[in-house]
């Protein structure tokens, strides 16, 4: 009898061999789309035959396995992961576990089915939000910062970090004492000068220039918000006001890394990136790295970007609902505030994910500040090079990218003032105390109202933002280690048909469903010991890229037959689906926008 049962194992395995070789057949064969971002989705559907900039996010381990190694070890494998499918990993992002690289169509297929890869998003280009244009500066008026000063805030000991294309060793920077305390260079280039795009010395000059190299009577007219903060020059930006995703977000880690040496208690972001339709900021690994930030202690404020007036525009990370978002206002070159109005450049809520933005909105029109001399911006804006009586220079211009700076040097006057605040109750009070736009009330035009200065320092209102706000994917993944432990509590005790009060860190699934009913609120985040996690101990120069095959493998000429298969198939039945291509065009415009 046994014979007989192996003539029949034999013609069942046959019938499923041949089966197997069926287009489509397969499903551990087929492109995993859910976890390929819709971005570079498009990017492949529209050049099949390109090579991609993607960031491959790691899996996470069982909760049961999580440790303090975790993190570098998810990286480690999404590197060999792309190695062995020819791709080119560039970079370790440890802080969300995954790794920059460059990868065909096949590899990214191929990655998707990898089950110890999350996510592979789309490494978009990020740009400055600057619209250069012409005339005065009243903005410290119009936000009270003068007030500010006069109750004795003015930043000192706070650190802000810039994660910007520079900032140079300008006078009212450095006299009469050197306020640019530390400097990390992360675009990987070597310019002859500090900042050679000049975008990040004109907003370090918002948040901290003491207006020293200005006549004597109107430094306060050149100065920034908090002239006494310490500035930590963060260079994410190339000289012409772009980057990529993975850069930025490798900023933001060192941000963190260094956050107690520097006392960075705030993180400028004068930089976006247009997000299409179908984006959804879960997904975002730059605004899951920044939700550590914030987590960490580091209040986050995000430029709104510059696609106005039309709605729902706002950029990444703009778009993460805990970070500070800013627009801009238009004062029309006056201190009186019933003329200002919202700057048609600047971006519009809802978000793609349904929530306001932005947060509230500073001056972003005509902003004088520093000048980089012989920057990218300075050569290609002669015009905007403003001469003062004493012959010293400095530069005019306009953007969300000016707006931002001037929320993140308030954000260190509160600091000064309460060592204590965290960022959601720094959040929480530059929005109470904003001031009312005339003729404007819509949140997703003005978020909260007008920043006022004056109001918030001298403000002993208490209170939290971000309620009932989850952290994106990449942030769940990346704080299991450290969170393990932890108490959890859940929003709803049945949720997806799960028994959530007999789960424990013994047998919990770390997964969407349930992130989506943690408590985040609940969660006790000064428990936490941010510094004990290992992020950046993958070292690339050990790797011989010569020895790398990058072509001629078999089995990946087998997968690539069966992904033009499966691509075919998807754009015949997934027509409906074409806008992600009209939308990723977005992610390629120029760096700098000119009004």
């Amino acid at each position: 009898m046994a014979r007989p049962r192996r003539k029949l194992g034999i013609i069942l395995l046959a019938i499923t061999l041949v089966l197997g070789l069926l287009p489509g057949a397969s499903n551990a064969a087929s492109i995993k789309w859910d976890k390929i971002d819709p971005a570079l989705r498009a990017l492949m559907d529209q050049n099949p035959d390109g090579t991609y900039s993607i960031i491959v996010e790691g899996a996470t381990p069982a909760a049961q396995r999580a440790n303090l190694h975790s993190n570098i070890q998810r990286a480690g494998r999404a590197a060999e992961s792309i190695l062995t499918k020819k791709g080119r990993p560039l970079a370790t992002l440890g802080i969300i576990g995954g790794v920059a690289a460059a990868a065909s169509y096949s590899t990214v297929a191929s990655l998707s089915r990898d089950p110890f890869v999350a996510y592979i998003h789309y490494d978009a280009p990020v740009r400055a939000t600057a619209d250069p244009i012409d005339k005065a500066n009243v903005w410290e008026q119009v936000v009270k910062a003068t007030d500010a000063w006069d109750l004795g805030y003015t930043g000192k000991g706070v650190g802000v970090a810039v994660l910007d294309s520079g900032i140079s060793s300008a006078t009212d920077l450095t006299r009469p004492n050197n306020r640019v305390i530390a400097r990390a260079n992360l675009v990987g280039d070597s310019p002859t000068t500090l900042d050679p795009g000049g975008h990040g010395t004109h907003v370090a000059g918002i948040i901290a220039g003491d207006g020293y190299s200005a006549p004597a009577d109107a430094r306060s007219t050149y100065s920034g918000v908090a002239p006494d903060a310490n500035l930590i020059d963060v260079r994410v930006l190339g000289s012409d006001g772009t980057t990529s995703l993975s850069t930025v977000i490798r900023g933001v880690q060192w941000t963190i890394q260094n956050r107690n040496l520097y006392n960075i208690r705030v993180m400028n972001l004068s930089l976006g990136a247009v997000v299409p339709s179908n984006y959804t900021y879960a997904t975002d690994p730059l605004v899951a790295a920044l939700d550590i930030a914030w987590l960490s202690g580091i209040v986050v404020v995000a430029a709104a970007g510059n696609s106005g007036p039309t709605a729902g525009t706002i950029n990444t990370p703009g778009t993460g609902p805990m970070l500070i978002t800013v627009g801009a206002l238009d004062d029309n070159m006056t201190s009186k505030t019933g003329d200002d109005g919202v700057a048609t450049f600047s971006s519009r809520g809802p978000t793609p994910d349904g929530y306001a933005k932005p947060d509230l909105i500073a001056p972003g029109r005509r902003i004088i500040s520093l000048r980089a001399p012989g920057s990218y911006l300075d050569r290609l804006l002669p015009d905007r090079i403003m001469t003062t009586t004493v012959g010293s220079t400095y530069f005019r211009l306009s953007g969300t990218s000016m707006s931002t700076p001037i929320v993140a040097g308030t954000a260190a006057l509160l600091i000064q003032k309460n060592p204590s605040l965290k960022p959601d109750q720094v959040k929480f009070i530059l929005a109470d105390t904003s001031r009312h736009l005339e003729q404007k009330d819509d949140a997703n035009i003005v978020g909260a109202g007008v920043l006022d200065a004056h109001a918030a320092v001298n403000s002993n209102i208490t209170g939290r933002a971000n309620l009932n706000k989850r952290p994106a994917d990449g942030f769940a993944r990346a704080i299991l280690p450290l969170l393990k432990g932890q108490p959890l509590t859940w929003r709803d005790t049945s949720y997806a048909g799960r028994t959530w009060t007999n789960i424990t860190w013994d047998n919990i699934t770390w997964d969407n469903i349930t992130w989506d009913n943690i408590l985040w609120d609940n969660i006790t985040w000064d428990n936490i010991t941010w510094d004990n996690i290992t992020w950046d101990n993958i070292t690339w120069d050990n790797i011989t890229w010569d020895n790398i095959t990058w072509d001629n493998d078999a089995r990946d000429n087998n997968e690539r037959d069966k992904d033009a298969r499966d691509r075919n198939t998807r754009k015949n039945n997934d027509r409906s689906n074409r806008q992600h291509t009209v939308q990723s065009d977005s992610f390629t415009g120029p760096g700098v926008t000119i009004d």
